[in-house]
């Protein structure tokens, strides 16, 4: 008896508001969202590497994986990140990488820190290097000449390429120590994350 006594005087009480309640106001359309501005043009040095534009992604032992994602030529620059992810969820290291268009060469600075975002003592500066060559969607880098600049420690040469349309290859290739045969480069092969 209760609970209908409350409903009724609930069902009043709108009906009550509903009565006194102001007309509705017309609706006015909403308006056209602005056009995004146009995009600087990106200088033609950086065109051969928009091939690497994407977000990209490889599985490794034991539930870990590794991101790299790189946004497009824009303007004289691009940029970079990667990061590791071990399988129980911990980032041990992150890399952040520039590569810009200069008046007579295109180079390629990276910063890395720890995942607790210190840097790491042996690389407080970036490491320098400068594009070799490229096409055919493939650029190699490698370290500038000045080694005191290059930061590049026993880094040989870098090089990405496309296998396919959706797998974004890097290959690490280490200096031979003297005396000694080269060290096997390091491929990361990347499926594009869709």
């Amino acid at each position: 008896m209760i609970i209908r006594a409350a409903l009724t005087l609930a069902c009043a009480s709108l009906i009550s508001c509903a009565a006194s309640a102001p007309a509705p106001v017309a609706q006015v359309a909403p308006a056209a969202p602005a056009s995004a501005p146009a995009a600087p043009k990106t200088n033609a040095a950086l065109e051969p590497l928009a091939f690497m534009t994407g977000a990209w992604t490889q599985a490794q032992a034991n539930g870990a994986m590794i991101e790299e994602h790189w946004m497009a030529p824009r303007g004289s620059s691009m940029l970079g990140s990667f990061r590791r992810i071990l399988g129980n969820g911990a980032v041990p290291f992150y890399e952040f990488t520039q590569i810009v268009a200069e008046k007579d060469r295109v180079i390629l600075r990276q910063m890395h820190v720890h995942g607790n975002f210190e840097p790491d003592p042996k690389r407080v500066e970036p490491m320098l290097l400068v594009l070799e060559k490229a096409g055919a969607n493939r650029a190699t880098f490698v370290p500038a000449a000045d080694p005191t600049k290059a930061n590049a420690g026993d880094l040989s040469r870098v090089t990405y390429f496309l296998d396919g349309p959706d797998m974004l290859v890097l290959v690490v290739e280490p200096k031979a120590a003297e005396g000694k045969p080269a060290e096997k480069p390091l491929e990361f092969r990347m499926s594009r994350i869709k």
